[in-house]
């Protein structure tokens, strides 16, 4: 059997998990999967997204549901969106088989094992942090795919500074842009570092270049987001207990510290020629500073899952200046981290933030809004997209206070309340799902086992 037929095979397999665990519920799963059906809805009712995004991936996926409508007419519009959104989401990491060919039987001067290169393949495709980059993540999934194109173009651009490969890195980069924020911003990282390592002082002009452009580039497609970046260091540190709840994360970190501890013995060994030595240092500077164990937690979360396609590259990269035992110590590693990985997420899928029961419910609640256009519900984190989808009104969380200016633009004002049919998916200390305060000038419209609906008096 054939290379490209084994990854083919693997990738297939990954689809087919993937797309069996989206379709455990008939909602979208993750704490923010009803804000895929609201974009997606938005455009092929509206012509634009909902609210400012980065817009490639909610395009395609309106034109794949473009498609099922054609093929299937008698289907009600919202199924088929949900139903889609599945597909496209199940499809995305499998796709990261194909740069990942690349870098390995391209790229690689040496010959790695089948057994380490079918180890790592399986890694990429069935570890924690791919199978958590499920369809209510799929423009981080997608991104990822294309960063690791991104890598090995970078791969071949640091071995022989080919043009080529410097343009084709821009244009992937466009793409990344255009597809996730958080992965656009850690290319922008691994290019800084690059940059710094190898011209020192004189990277400081190209760096203020790249960030300005990278900024305005944001800044075009998301104001709000490019806010976020300006301010992501008011909150940079305090990484709270949290982190128990989250194996993807846990599991991360420990694979980046045996990772980097690799990489930093390899940049002391004689063998290793000075150039490599540079490229290793490159990799050990990204993986340490995306990993930190003290960056609050959405952050670290966030970072985390995105390393494991660095990971396996700079594995590969040091994987011949290992001594025999270790080599054979990490492909066991990885094969164990891919195997927990599945049977984990057997036993404890990932979860719809609210259960169908209580979607369903929604119907009830969406009854007593007369004037959707013109009221704003406040509700929990975890319902929040969800109320959009069903009651088609605006929606602030729970945290967020009623003000002048609210009151002023919403003619109804209204609280709902969560009591049952609902997932916290990261509990713990500092958990944002929480219901909202209902003030005293308040009357209750709708009661349920579900949900308790209010609207503001005065």
């Amino acid at each position: 059997m054939g290379k490209k037929t084994v990854y083919f095979i693997l990738g297939l397999l990954a689809f087919g998990f993937r797309l069996f665990q989206e379709l455990q519920s008939s909602i979208v799963t993750g704490v923010n999967g009803g804000y895929y059906p609201v974009q997606v809805r938005s455009i092929l009712e509206h012509g634009h997204l909902a609210m400012d995004d980065m817009p490639f991936i909610f395009y395609v996926n309106a034109l794949l549901v473009k498609s099922l409508a054609w093929l299937f007419p008698s289907q009600p519009l919202e199924a088929l969106i949900i139903f889609g959104i599945k597909i496209l989401g199940a499809l995305s990491i499998p796709l990261v088989v194909i740069p990942l060919y690349k870098i390995i039987n391209n790229y690689l001067e040496y010959k790695p094992t089948k057994l380490l290169e079918y180890s790592l393949v399986t890694f990429v495709l069935f570890s924690f942090s791919p199978l958590y980059l499920s369809a209510e993540m799929m423009k981080n999934a997608y991104a990822i795919v294309g960063f690791t194109y991104f890598l090995y173009l970078f791969l071949c651009f640091f071995k022989c500074r080919s043009v080529k490969h410097g343009v084709f890195m821009l244009l992937t980069m466009i793409f990344i842009a255009f597809t996730h924020f958080g992965v656009f911003a850690i290319s922008i990282i691994f290019l800084f570092i690059y940059l710094v390592s190898i011209y020192k002082v004189k990277a400081l002009v190209p760096i203020l270049v790249m960030a300005a452009l990278g900024f305005l580039v944001v800044w075009w497609l998301d104001p709000f987001r490019a806010y976020n970046a300006i301010n992501i260091f008011e909150e940079w540190f305090g990484l709270p207990w949290r982190i128990a709840f989250y194996p993807a994360g846990i599991a991360s970190f420990i694979f980046s510290v045996l990772i980097s501890l690799a990489l930093f013995f390899s940049i002391r060994n004689d063998e290793v020629v000075a150039k490599q030595k540079q490229l290793i240092t490159i990799f050990l500077w990204f993986i340490v500073g995306l990993s930190i164990p003290l960056l609050r937690f959405e952050l670290w979360r966030r970072f985390n899952l995105m390393l494991f396609i660095p990971q396996t590259i700079a594995l590969l990269l040091v994987f011949p200046y290992l001594i025999a035992s270790y080599q054979k110590k990490f492909v066991v590693l990885l094969c164990m981290v891919s195997i927990l990985s599945v049977i984990y997420n057997l036993i404890e899928p990932k979860q719809s933030s609210i259960s169908t029961d209580s979607y369903k419910d929604l119907a009830f609640v969406a009854d007593e809004v007369s004037n959707p256009e013109q009221t704003i519900v406040m509700v929990r984190h975890g319902l929040d997209w969800w109320i959009v989808w069903q009651l088609k009104t605006k929606i602030a969380q729970s945290h967020i206070k009623v003000d002048k200016s609210m009151v002023s633009k919403y003619k109804d004002i209204m609280f709902l309340r969560q009591n049952k049919g609902h997932n916290d998916l990261y509990p713990g200390p500092g958990s944002p799902f929480f219901n909202p305060s209902v003030p005293k000038n308040s009357i209750l419209l709708y009661k349920s086992d579900y949900f308790e609906l209010y609207k503001r008096t005065d």
